[in-house]
């Protein structure tokens, strides 16, 4: 892609200078990289969208609100002084869900005897009458209401128990003296509100049944994160336990115990890395994201140490090039650490023997400002188009041998929020391009 080449966008507008290469011998020093990975690690798996808290609400919204307009509609056409509507919870337990009550005493608290007979009220029922449940007509004639009827959505078996109940009262409708007229009306608000409630009681339910995948996701989330800290660190245990295996019978091999020594110490590393991550996220950083500068070429300069012995193990060149005159990105030094470590880690994996992975670091200067190009190159097979916008979701892979990681996810993270861009580009020579642009931080 022209995007990948030298003198395209991304092209450098000074002469390259090469950064050295040396043994690793400060793998030790990076243990703080993981810090700025934090939220990224897990919100990769378990950030919630925007919306997850809001549905339930608003659902429950929707269906008070039915709830309240029948209220609204009998109090104004039969100018009684008591109309309430309860709603049953999840518990079973009665909660007024709206009530035009004139009087000085306080709307009823049914118990749930009472409760659970009201529900049963399949018609419009006086409630003073001889043939009612005996809760109901103590009810009447404690709180002054004349007449009720339970609220079925369309479709429901009737009788009951229903899920919504109405109930008036007044003194030209007592308990055992309820108008015809009155029942009527009752019965119209309550036929006219099925299809109404039917709608709202399904909206709330897809919402609990929304949550309830949403957490079943989120606990497979788990699971799968699970299996990759421990993937993440059986690794670095095998290199551990290989040197202490081999060590008895190598105690004079001095460029044996340097070696392994430096890549012990960098296995270490990335296990305190990875214990970082998962702790900071319990205890966030107070770290400014917005001020926070890091040095490019202190950064290169960092990876490529610390990666020098693997890319000799793998017989992969890595190299890196900075143009004169690029000092500090804004993003936080240990954030950018993460973000070019991760990106040189896959290109060193992607390549063969042989082959080579490339960190440039080139100025841009263009309209909305001053800004770094990062790129890591790679000899690789390269990404297909159709899978470059996948790489960045949590556990995928091209690769079927090798199960994903959050590597990438996690990059991603970083480099949006500190405002800056990520992009899977193709190199001229095959391979793959990823090219990270950041805002050059101010010069004050």
């Amino acid at each position: 892609m022209a995007g990948g080449e030298e003198g395209g966008p991304g092209a450098h507008t000074g002469p390259e200078r090469a950064l050295p290469r040396s043994k690793q011998d400060g793998a030790g020093r990076v243990h703080a990289t993981g810090r700025r990975a934090v939220s990224a690690l897990i919100d990769a798996v378990f950030a919630p969208a925007p919306q997850d808290r809001d549905d339930q609400p608003a659902a429950q919204d929707d269906l008070q609100s039915v709830i309240a307009g029948a209220v609204r509609d009998l109090a104004r056409r039969t100018a009684a002084p008591r109309v309430c509507a309860w709603l049953v919870r999840d518990d079973a337990e009665p909660m007024m869900a709206a009530a035009r009550w004139l009087t000085r005493d306080d709307p009823p608290s049914p118990d749930a005897e009472t409760f659970a007979a009201l529900r049963r009220l399949a018609r419009p029922t006086d409630l003073g009458v001889g043939s009612v449940d005996p809760s109901l007509a103590r009810l009447a004639h404690r709180a002054g209401l004349g007449c009720a009827v339970a609220v079925a959505p369309d479709g429901a078996a009737d009788p009951g128990p229903h899920p919504v109940v109405l109930a008036i009262g007044g003194p030209e409708d007592p308990p055992g003296r309820v108008r015809p007229r009155t029942l009527a009306l009752l019965d119209e608000v309550a036929t006219r509100m099925r299809g109404p409630l039917t709608t709202a009681l399904a909206i709330t339910r897809l919402g609990r049944l929304d949550e309830a995948v949403r957490g079943l996701d989120r606990r497979a989330a788990l699971g799968d994160l699970v299996a990759e800290i421990v993937h993440e660190v059986r690794n670095p245990l095998v290199s551990v336990k290989t040197f202490l295996q081999l060590l008895p019978s190598r105690m004079d091999d001095r460029e044996f115990l340097d070696d392994f020594r430096a890549l012990v110490v960098d296995e270490v590393a990335r296990l305190e890395r990875l214990l970082d991550s998962v702790l900071q996220h319990a205890r966030p950083s107070a770290e400014d994201a917005t001020r926070a500068v890091a040095n490019v070429e202190e950064v290169f300069g960092a990876i490529l140490r610390l990666l020098d012995h693997r890319a000799s193990e793998r017989r992969v060149s890595i190299s890196g090039y900075v143009d004169p005159g690029i000092g500090e990105v804004a993003m936080p030094r240990d954030a950018l650490r993460q973000v070019v470590l991760n990106l040189t880690l896959n290109a060193l994996d992607a390549s063969p023997a042989g082959g080579g992975v490339r960190l440039r670091a080139h100025a841009q200067s263009v309209v909305e400002g001053r800004f770094v190009e990062i790129r890591v190159e790679d000899d690789g097979p390269g990404i297909p188009l159709a899978e470059r916008r996948r790489i960045f979701e949590p556990f995928y892979s091209t690769r079927e041998s090798r199960p994903g990681g959050l590597g990438l996810a996690i990059t991603q993270r970083l480099v949006e929020g500190s405002g800056g861009t990520i992009q899977v580009r193709e190199a001229p020579a095959g391979g793959a391009v990823i090219a990270v642009r950041l805002r050059a931080a101010v010069r004050r």
